[in-house]
């Protein structure tokens, strides 16, 4: 393989990588921030930007997307117990369901058990 070949390649890789750790926010969300705000006025409150939030969201959308794969990979597990972890990530999904709205594209939001 030339070297340029070699340099298009990782660069496609990277790219693909980039996709499967990301998703577009939406646009009315960008710039904005999140804020979490005690209920105690002396305590102070955190923010956190919205993009960095989303990051956080999606890293666990990923890692979950990961584990339902070892599980249904997992050869030492019984189809019961598959099906039973299965069905804890599944309520997973669904209660993700909530930061949908941040979202700009349907196929990157969380689907709980009643959607396809």
């Amino acid at each position: 393989m030339e070297n340029a070949e070699l340099k298009l390649l990782a660069s496609m890789i990277a790219s693909e990588m980039e996709k499967r750790h990301n998703a577009d926010l939406a646009p009315k969300w960008q710039h904005a921030m999140v804020v979490f705000k005690p209920s105690h006025p002396e305590m102070k409150q955190h923010e956190i930007s919205m993009e960095r939030f989303m990051q956080k969201i999606v890293m666990m959308r990923d890692n979950l997307r990961v584990l339902e794969q070892q599980i249904n990979a997992n050869k030492s597990l019984e189809v019961g117990e598959k099906v039973k972890l299965q069905s804890y990530i599944t309520r997973v999904y669904g209660s993700m369901t909530s930061f949908n709205f941040m979202f700009d594209e349907d196929d990157d939001k969380f689907r709980g058990s009643g959607e396809l």
